[in-house]
């Protein structure tokens, strides 16, 4: 052995120790993670589109072109009542006026009383044309009397012509 060897050295210092290490921050940083991964995942996937209805014509409309297919004599008296519906509805949705249940008679008087109040302006053509339309409608109704193509067509003319005249713009008006 050589002189070197049999020298004593001193010893190495101590190495430190890691410190334990912050428990609480490694679970702020994961918390912090979920929580935006969780806000990127509604914001992206679960939010809600904006739906935009039909508005209160294009409804009517289209379920006036689905009844057609009912204008044949065998369907008659369900194409006037469907077709009376439609109408109906379209009014109580368009103008906000109860017409579902009412008698045709009761929902014109209603019309003449209070077309100031709620500024309906129909033509004295619509409303002659709607009452003559409805009350065909209700003879089909409750007095089975059966109306032929002509009456049919002149129901759906009538009720299309109405919609399309009081059909509302884009700014809620006429």
């Amino acid at each position: 052995m050589n002189q070197e060897q049999l020298q004593l050295r001193d010893i190495h210092p101590p190495l430190p120790l890691p410190e334990d290490p912050n428990y609480l921050l490694f679970a702020l940083v994961i918390l912090v993670f979920l929580i935006m991964a969780a806000l990127f995942f509604w914001f992206f996937r679960l939010r809600k589109k904006a739906v935009i209805l039909p508005s209160a014509h294009e409804t009517a409309l289209e379920d006036l072109k689905r009844a057609r297919s009912r204008m044949n004599g065998e369907e008659a008296l369900s194409y006037a009542q469907e077709v009376s519906d439609i109408l109906r509805r379209y009014i109580e949705n368009r103008f906000h006026i109860q017409t579902t249940r009412q008698t045709t008679k009761e929902f014109f008087g209603h019309l003449t009383d209070n077309l100031g109040v709620r500024q309906i302006t129909f033509s004295e053509k619509h409303r002659n044309s709607l009452r003559e339309c409805l009350n065909q409608c209700d003879m089909a109704k409750f007095a089975r009397c059966t109306p032929d193509l002509n009456g049919m067509k002149k129901m759906e003319t009538a009720i299309g012509d109405f919609i399309e005249s009081t059909r509302e713009t884009r700014d809620g008006g006429r």
